[in-house]
């Protein structure tokens, strides 16, 4: 058993996935193994991925098109041997050091007379997004400070393919059903700033790539489409809020669910809009971001 289980889900990535394997097979830290769903691609990535497998000895599972939350969600569902798990993006650079940075912080098992690896934790690193020539067009680095439970109901801070958790948070991930959750990641923080502890780490341990075919890349255009899809139907922040509540409702603090009783309502109740719409303290950082979610509020979309 490796103590690392790293989960990567393609999906006719071809053009870019065997530089990022061959980035994972540099890390200086070798206890790991890494295991690929293939969600439904194209027989060019699939042969593919089939010589990397013998290759590099990778556990390789050709499934059929899920969405790629859902096909996380069955990696991670499916690897259970493993003390930490890390999401892979097929599409992105790992620098050798990531998961050797990620464990350093895990070792450190105590922290504020807490010992963390009996609790959910979550290790998110700092990465730049990158053009498909390497240019660097943007840098992303989240402090923990200020970012709580009542914040990670509305944002989220950490990216996938920059997060290593530990088992007891598997564990709480995989209660949830995929189609609720919107966003692995996003289900992961939630989890965390409930139950358990994260850290940040301000040195970049990715290159995240940022092209047409990328579905996690967070940008203007995605904020618009995002605004528009809640406007037509359930946003995921209200279905992941109804899923958490159902998961984990009975299990958080007083304050906390007072929070998420404030998003995870069944029926639209004009005084509970009003007081999440006018609420003193921010819900995102990015003004234009903020703006779209008071509105949503008001409506009763969130």
């Amino acid at each position: 058993m490796s103590k690392v289980a790293i989960l990567l889900s393609s999906y006719n990535g071809e053009q870019y996935i065997k530089e990022q394997i061959e980035s994972i097979y540099d890390q200086t830290c070798k206890d790991f193994h890494l295991y690929v769903r293939d969600d439904g691609s194209n027989e060019a990535c699939i042969e593919l991925l089939r010589d990397l497998s013998r290759q590099y000895g990778f556990t390789l599972y050709e499934g059929e098109n899920i969405g790629f939350v859902a096909s996380f969600m069955w990696l991670l569902r499916n690897v259970k041997d493993a003390e930490y798990y890390a999401f892979a993006d097929q599409d992105d650079i790992w620098k050798a050091d990531k998961i050797e940075a990620a464990l350093s912080w895990f070792d450190k098992s105590i922290e504020n007379g807490v010992v963390k690896t009996n609790r959910p934790a979550l290790f998110h690193s700092a990465y730049e997004v990158v053009d498909d020539d390497g240019n660097v067009i943007d840098h992303f680095f989240f402090p923990d400070k200020g970012y709580d439970f009542r914040r990670s109901i509305t944002e989220n801070h950490y990216s996938g393919f920059s997060m290593m958790i530990n088992k007891p948070l598997r564990n709480l991930m995989i209660r949830g059903e995929d189609d609720k959750l919107g966003y692995h990641d996003w289900w992961a923080a939630m989890i965390v700033h409930a139950f358990g502890v994260a850290h940040s780490d301000p040195e970049v341990m990715a290159l995240h790539r940022a092209h047409g075919g990328n579905v996690t890349t967070f940008n203007m255009l995605t904020r618009i489409k995002w605004l528009i899809q809640s406007l037509k139907e359930e946003s995921d922040i209200h279905k992941r809020s109804v899923e958490f509540n159902r998961c984990f409702g009975d299990k958080i603090k007083a304050k906390d669910k007072k929070y998420l009783d404030m998003f995870s309502f069944e029926n639209y109740n004009i005084l509970n809009a009003v007081k999440k719409c006018f609420y003193p303290s921010r819900w995102r950082p990015i003004l234009s971001s903020e703006i779209m979610v008071r509105v949503l509020m008001l409506i009763g979309r969130i």
